[in-house]
């Protein structure tokens, strides 16, 4: 009974999810059983976290419970006493927590110790990005940061002119700023200059990009690549995916034994070169396998390949 929340976490054979009731529950992924589920007298926030066999929940009034993976059964609690608004990450043995007020603190996992303290000016509501023995996080004092995981020294910050409130991509030598009225802001990831900036027009950014091996994706609805070095299109997908149709056209005229039908046509049409338009509902989840997952707005279920930079599932749900 009731919604699941969004995102999950999963390892081995155990799914690992809450409920909008704040019911923590572990999964067997093979036979679909509940394994064991406890209730947390608080809201959760954010995402279920890992660190060995400690399962590790966040709730809004600053709380955070470990429990035992296997069975579900609470071992230690801390309590930093103010309100937690988003994830919190994992760095070797500190668990790096983001407060609403702008305050983010590490603790020590072994000794339970706090090992730094950092002040931000603005509230912190997305979650921080860890990369290279940095983390990289925003507030809405429109400013962004970068501090060594291990100390909790800045390496640099930021004043970019708007609150961050959206997701941010970390590649190898930049970081990808996503803002509600179309915006794109690229900071160079060693000293955090703004490198270039782009507006998309009648696009608000929410759950509609991701990351790519070495571009980035963002849907206007069309399903648009782009170069993180200098914001350029690399392609849209559309004319893409047109383009290889034509190719595929093409070799079966010159090499096919049958020619296709307007049957076979519209087949290869809508199964295989078929294009995206429309948004995600949810943000895009990445695989080990570096596949990217998502559900549009339509109930189309999509798996893209950024490895091939192709989608090789298009599935209608019911």
């Amino acid at each position: 009974g009731g919604d699941l929340a969004n995102p999950f976490t999963v390892k081995d054979r155990n799914l690992y999810l809450y409920d909008i009731y704040n019911r923590v529950y572990s999964i067997d992924i093979v036979y679909g059983v509940i394994r064991w589920k406890i209730e947390i007298q608080n809201e959760i926030k954010g995402k279920i976290s890992l660190y060995g066999n400690l399962l590790l929940v966040s709730t809004q009034w600053g709380y955070i419970y470990v429990m035992n993976a296997e069975n579900g059964k609470i071992v230690y609690e801390f309590s930093g006493k103010e309100d937690i608004n988003t994830s919190f990450q994992i760095y070797k043995n500190l668990m790096i927590v983001p407060h609403k007020n702008g305050k983010v603190t590490a603790y020590n996992m072994d000794t339970k110790s706090i090992e730094w303290v950092f002040y931000s000016g603005g509230i912190i509501s997305v979650s921080p990005v860890i990369k290279d023995g940095y983390i990289y996080f925003g507030d809405w004092d429109d400013t962004f940061y970068a501090l060594d995981a291990l100390t909790g020294k800045p390496l640099w910050v930021s004043y970019v002119g708007e609150n961050i409130s959206r997701d941010f991509i970390v590649f190898d030598k930049e970081i990808i700023l996503f803002f509600s009225k179309g915006q794109i802001i690229c900071l160079g990831k060693d000293n955090g200059e703004i490198e270039w900036v782009k507006y998309f027009k009648n696009v608000e950014f929410s759950y509609n990009y991701f990351a790519g091996e070495d571009k980035f994706f963002i849907f206007t609805p069309d399903f648009i690549a782009i170069e993180p070095e200098d914001g350029q299109v690399i392609f849209n997908y559309r004319e893409r995916a047109f383009n290889f149709y034509k190719e595929m056209l093409f070799e079966n005229m010159i090499e096919g034994e049958h020619p296709l039908s307007a049957e076979d046509r519209i087949r290869f049409l809508s199964e295989i070169y078929f294009t995206v338009s429309n948004y995600p509902l949810l943000p895009p989840v990445k695989t080990e396998r570096n596949l990217i997952y998502f559900v549009t707005d339509n109930s189309y279920f999509y798996v893209y390949d950024p490895g091939q930079d192709f989608f090789i599932l298009k599935y209608k749900l019911n």
